[in-house]
C-alpha cells in the first residue's frame, strides 16, 4: 500500500512533509512549512512580551497594594 502526505497547509501533495508543531504536529510542504515556522517564531516572541510586561507590571501592583508594609497574599 503506497503511502500519502498531503501538506495541511495548502493540501498539496507532498513526497516529504516537514512535521511542525509542539501540542498538534502538522505536516507542510517547504513552501508552507517556511510560513508555520514563521508563525511559532512569531508567537514566541509574543509570548516573552506578554511574560516579561505581566513581570513588569506585577512589580508595580506590588509596590502599590504592599505601601505602608502590607502583606500581600502570595509575595514572600
Amino acid at each position: 500500500m503506497a503511502t500519502f502526505f498531503k501538506c495541511d497547509g495548502c493540501g498539496e501533495a507532498v513526497d516529504v512533509p516537514k512535521k511542525i508543531g509542539f501540542i498538534v504536529r502538522r505536516e507542510y510542504c517547504e513552501r508552507c512549512a517556511e510560513i508555520a515556522d514563521r508563525f511559532v517564531r512569531e508567537e514566541e516572541e509574543l509570548r516573552k512580551a506578554t511574560q516579561e510586561r505581566f513581570v513588569d507590571d506585577r512589580a508595580l501592583l506590588i509596590v502599590r497594594f504592599s505601601a505602608a508594609n502590607f502583606r500581600l497574599p502570595d509575595i514572600p
